[in-house]
């Protein structure tokens, strides 16, 4: 059981390196598209990639049991149409930096909500863990220096990300419960179906279109994020709901500006110093607190 929860934690931080490229691609073509044709084309690429797959090898048995369809239109709407469509909105107005920032209050509000809604029970050291690690984003982001942090300008922009962190937070709790009976693939499967489907009624409301004759770069960017930053990280993300609990899975968004800044390092030559490396360790140990077993002592007391 210890190592299939490695192997786990091991694709979730997976999952945070694929994210932390996604708002760099996002950034790179919201010249050239809406964000919400930006979540209709992703989505609808994830969803008849997987369900191609999920036929092909269940046929019939692919589809969902009525009493999940509610909740799988329910995690369509926020983890799809709110969460990616807020995002991508908020990155007009705002820094993918403060994305950042905002999405560091993730693993807190999920950890509220299965708390709440799922009666997980939360020790003092995963708290303890989650705190620390939002610490080390807030001092990775600002770079170690109190001026920055006493500087940063916010806008409605965060007020999105806020929202679409919150609409993140509810995916991921309803999630667990479907997942007793779906695979982590037919979930992001399905959820990704009715998620497209509420964008496109956002496209068709809004007289969206393709703004432009799309780049090829922008046809890579949009590769990546079915792909990449979708299909593999979307399903790993699922498997550790099932696996480990949402409280457990959502602390690892605290490693996607972690690996952000890493790919920055390794494609972009960028430079780092002990200020990243502090807030590194600190986010590396919050999630390790957070990840941990409890001790029998801990979990009797």
């Amino acid at each position: 059981m210890q190592q299939n929860s490695q192997k786990i934690y091991f694709f979730l931080a997976m999952t945070a390196v694929l994210w932390g490229g996604n708002p760099v691609a996002v950034k790179s073509i919201l010249g050239e598209i809406s964000p919400v044709m930006i979540v209709l084309l992703r989505f609808l690429g994830i969803s008849l990639i997987l369900l191609v797959v999920l036929f092909y090898k269940q046929g019939k048995a692919a589809l969902p049991p009525k009493k999940h369809i509610p909740t799988l239109i329910l995690m369509g709407f926020t983890g799809v149409g709110l969460n990616n469509g807020l995002q991508f909105t908020g990155l007009q107005y705002s820094s993918a930096v403060n994305c950042s920032l905002v999405a560091a209050l993730s693993p807190a509000a999920t950890a509220l909500l299965a708390v709440a809604f799922l009666q997980e029970k939360m020790h003092t050291r995963q708290w303890l863990g989650i705190l620390i690690s939002f610490l080390g984003v807030v001092f990775l982001i600002a770079h170690g220096s109190l001026e920055v942090i006493q500087n940063l300008s916010f806008n409605h922009g965060e007020l999105l990300f806020l929202a679409s962190q919150i609409s993140w937070a509810v995916y991921s709790i309803l999630g667990r419960g479907v997942m007793e009976d779906l695979s982590p693939i037919a979930t992001t499967a399905w959820a990704g179906v009715t998620g497209t489907l509420f964008m496109l009624a956002a496209a068709l409301y809004q007289g969206t279109g393709l703004t432009a004759q799309l780049s090829q770069f922008a046809w890579l960017s949009m590769g990546y994020m079915i792909v990449g930053s979708g299909i593999l990280a979307f399903t790993w993300w699922n498997a550790g709901l099932s696996s480990v609990g949402p409280n457990r899975t959502a602390i690892f968004s605290n490693v996607i500006p972690l690996a952000g800044m890493l790919l920055s390092v390794a494609f972009l030559q960028e430079h780092i110093g002990w200020r990243e490396v502090t807030g590194a360790l600190w986010i590396i140990s919050g999630v390790f607190l957070t990840t941990r077993k409890p001790s029998l002592a801990s979990q009797t007391a």
